[in-house]
């Protein structure tokens, strides 16, 4: 028979497409710098926080001209990201104002 070509098998695995049954939760769990801040009035001075992920939740690390300041621990994220806020809205007031992450 002319242009008769014999039936191939793929393997298995090129065939079947396997997609877990339920969604996997996916979770950002590296160091996150939250806010950086020069201040107002000419110095040079900068000043960054990083909240890093912990085991027991997350810990707030701030920073001025490169040098840890101090640090933080919290039971869970949401809670390091309100006190992230009220630390900067509290430098803006004392005349902090915020950079870019490229300054």
């Amino acid at each position: 028979m002319r242009g008769f070509l014999p039936r191939r098998r793929w393997p298995s695995t090129c065939v079947v497409s396997y997609v877990p049954d339920s969604r996997t939760e996916t979770s950002y769990n590296e160091p996150t710098v939250m806010w950086r801040m020069r201040r107002g009035d000419g110095l040079a001075m900068l000043m960054h926080l990083v909240i890093v992920p912990t085991p027991a939740g997350a810990t707030a690390m701030w920073f001025v001209n490169g040098r840890e300041l101090g640090m933080r621990d919290f039971a869970q994220w949401s809670d390091a990201i309100a006190w992230s806020d009220r630390v900067r809205d509290q430098n803006w007031t004392v005349g902090w104002r915020i950079t870019s992450d490229n300054n």
